[in-house]
């Protein structure tokens, strides 16, 4: 832990963390916070899940662009005007009338209007902590956004449950909005590095370790999808059994983060995390023991966060500095895509085969991610995965040590 404590005292790093996992809260609470309101206001679960379901498409679609005008148009304007856009759109979502058309509408600007601080802050990484510190930085980044997931759902169910479901819609909007204020602040004069040259959008996926981060990552996002699919449809008896089982895995996915993620593993490495994965999915559908499908989900979790990090370094090393928030974006959407696909495979499955099917739907995808690295090595080293780290060049982060606390 002693790397994370020499981490944290570094300026900036402990309040940008901070900031941009408070600003992002509102993902983990949106697509539940929206689906129980529609229902309320309609009376359709059909209709709600549609809302969340253009919701999901807005946020994939929009994320590559909103990404790469940070990078150019730059990342204040950018910031400020999607946050104010967002918030607004979920003001206007909570009071709205029971159409469903409008609803939908709004579903989608929710989504395409979600501010791209996630690309952001990784684009800002490099320059905010020496060269040696980024992997433990991106290992802190990968790791605390299992709170994201753990609190935001909790904070939807209880506010929509305990006041009403407006509420939470009300509560993400003021999160966006004072949280990105917030990140600009403790952000200072930080910014993005501006592209000198006007590289086509898009391009930056001819880049082979983007297109390998973005197949991991949507394999793996897939999989936790259509594992809680799966977990729900074997415990759903037991509610507090199903919820306890999946912040189980995310817990360990925060633990296997802090042990091993700011650990320069390699391609044999991300290759076992993403195993770990797959092998704890299999022995959750294996046994049939409550207290050992607990262990096994924790098991899984261990891989994720590790993997994740891994990824992100290995992109921010592999793709030119004024690329990287586009590059992110990419990988943002990617994610966002893996849990529609995961979501609905492992529904279809379900109706089938039972909660198994969803199992056997999250382990194969599992094991996809985790060949991938495999298959991308097949056509030359990487440097985030092979462990080495490319030498600094002038105004990277590698600098930062020694100007940091002057900016």
């Amino acid at each position: 832990m002693r790397v994370y404590r020499e981490l944290v005292r570094m300026p900036r790093v402990l309040n940008i963390t901070a900031s941009q996992v408070f600003t992002r809260l509102p993902l983990g609470m949106l697509s539940l916070a929206i689906l129980l309101h529609v229902h309320r206001l309609t009376g359709s679960y059909a209709v709600a899940g549609a809302v969340v379901a253009w919701l999901s498409v807005g946020q994939a679609v929009a994320m590559p662009v909103t990404a790469r005008l940070a990078g150019r148009v730059g990342m204040v304007p950018t910031l400020i005007v999607s946050a104010l856009v967002n918030g607004i759109s979920m003001v206007v979502l909570a009071f709205a009338e029971p159409s469903p058309t409008l609803l939908m509408v709004l579903g989608l600007l929710v989504g395409a209007s979600v501010p791209p601080l996630a690309p952001v802050v990784r684009a800002l990484y490099p320059q905010m902590v020496p060269a040696k510190s980024l992997r433990a930085l991106f290992a802190l980044d990968a790791t605390a956004q299992e709170l994201i997931w753990v609190i935001g759902p909790v904070a939807a169910t209880f506010l929509a449950s305990a006041v009403s479901t407006v509420l939470p819609l009300l509560v993400a909007a003021a999160v966006t909005v004072v949280g990105t204020g917030w990140f600009l602040l403790g952000a200072g004069g930080i910014r993005p590095p501006n592209a000198q040259e006007r590289a086509a959008f898009g391009r930056v996926l001819a880049n082979r370790a983007v297109l390998l981060a973005m197949m991991a990552c949507l394999g793996l996002v897939a999989s936790f999808m259509a594992l809680e699919v799966g977990v729900i449809a074997a415990l759903g008896s037991d509610g507090v059994a199903a919820g306890a089982a999946l912040a189980l895995a995310s817990f360990g996915s925060l633990l296997g983060g802090l042990g091993f993620g700011h650990r320069r593993i390699g391609v044999t490495g991300v290759v076992a995390a993403m195993t770990l994965v797959a092998v704890g999915i299999v022995l959750f559908g294996v046994f049939d023991n409550l207290v050992l499908q607990f262990a096994s989900l924790f098991l899984s979790g261990l891989g994720f966060a590790p993997a994740m990090s891994a990824l992100y370094i290995m992109v921010s090393q592999e793709v030119d500095d004024h690329a990287a928030t586009e590059a992110f974006g990419w990988l943002n959407s990617a994610m966002l895509v893996g849990g529609a696909i995961g979501t609905a495979v492992a529904g279809v499955a379900t109706e089938v085969h039972g909660s198994i099917g969803a199992v056997y739907v999250a382990a194969l995808l599992a094991a996809v991610a985790a060949v991938s690295p495999v298959v991308a090595r097949m056509a030359g080293p990487l440097h985030g995965l092979s462990g080495d780290v490319p030498p600094p060049t002038v105004g990277d982060g590698a600098l930062c040590g020694s100007v940091c606390a002057d900016r």
